[in-house]
Formats: C-alpha cells, sequence, structure tokens
C-alpha cells in the first residue's frame, strides 16, 4: 500500500511539474495579444481622439500588470517627465521590461523599430506603423500559438513519462 501510495505522488508530482513547465509557454502568445490590443487602442487614440502621446500610451496600455501596461506606462511617464524624446522613452521601455517578460528577441526588435518612428513624424505616419508592427505580432502571436500547442503537449507528456519511467526504477 505504501508503495502504491509511493508511486503516484512519483507520477502526479512529475505530471504536475510538466504541466506547470507547458502553461509557461503559453504566456509569449498571450502577452503578444495583450501588446497587439493595445496598439490597437493607440492607434484609435492617435486617430480620432488626437490624444497628446503621453495619454495615449497610458489609455492604451491596458491593464497595469500586463507586459503591454508596463511598457505604455512607463514609456508615457519618461515622455512626460520630458527627460527623453517619444522614440528614445519608446526602447528605453522596451528594453527594461523585455528581461521580465515571455518575448523573444524578435518581439524585442519589432516593437524597438516602433521607436524610430514614434512622435518624430506626422500623426498618419505613426498610423502606418503601428499598423505594420501590429502586423508583425501578430504573424509573431500566430507562429507563437502554434508552438506553444505542440511544446505544450510534449511536456505534459514527458512529465508523466519520466515520473512513470522514475516508478518503475524504484520499484
Amino acid at each position: 500500500m505504501l508503495k502504491l501510495l509511493g508511486a503516484v505522488l512519483v507520477v502526479g508530482s512529475s505530471g504536475v511539474i510538466g504541466n506547470i513547465v507547458a502553461r509557461s509557454y503559453s504566456e509569449r502568445p498571450r502577452q503578444l495579444s495583450e501588446l497587439i490590443s493595445a496598439f490597437t487602442l493607440l492607434e484609435t487614440e492617435i486617430s480620432y481622439a488626437k490624444t497628446p502621446l503621453s495619454e495615449a500610451l497610458i489609455r492604451a496600455g491596458g491593464q497595469k500588470g500586463s507586459i503591454a501596461g508596463r511598457i505604455f506606462e512607463m514609456a508615457s511617464r519618461i515622455i512626460a517627465s520630458g527627460n527623453q524624446p517619444p522614440g528614445q522613452a519608446w526602447e528605453t521601455a522596451v528594453r527594461r521590461t523585455y528581461s521580465v517578460s515571455a518575448l523573444t528577441a524578435e518581439d524585442r526588435d519589432t516593437l524597438l523599430a516602433f521607436s524610430a518612428k514614434l512622435g518624430s513624424c506626422s500623426s498618419t505616419d505613426q498610423l502606418k506603423h503601428i499598423a505594420f508592427v501590429r502586423e508583425r505580432l501578430r504573424a509573431n502571436e500566430t507562429k507563437a500559438r502554434d508552438k506553444a500547442t505542440e511544446t505544450a503537449r510534449m511536456w505534459r507528456y514527458l512529465g508523466l513519462t519520466v515520473g512513470a519511467m522514475v516508478t518503475l526504477l524504484l520499484y
């Protein structure tokens, strides 16, 4: 009876570990989706509301705890302080937030490419660049979702398989 309980605990705990690792792979697509939504809101703020950039970034950021919220809020605060121009403020915000996100270097480069145009051209040109960044993020999100699905499945199975192997080796 004690051996059976130990075997169930080993297989169950390794299965849980596999599920935790699998869940971490779903973070990148979620964060990319948040960024896409934030850029859509930013586009709306710039095109229809004609909101000043620092305020538009705050409104577009959405939830405070999200990666998009952090980037947009930090950039807004830097712009409002007047210490850096908008493009440099955006770059600073992306670089500071990148290390705590699940984004890849490709995602970071897409976001950094936007910094060259932010606040340095007309609103019409900015809207074009926002649409371009949003489409690149959408393509990255599609790839990330596909990869997350197959990788998550692998980690779930791997967790259970390793637990079963350890159980067989122990008993």
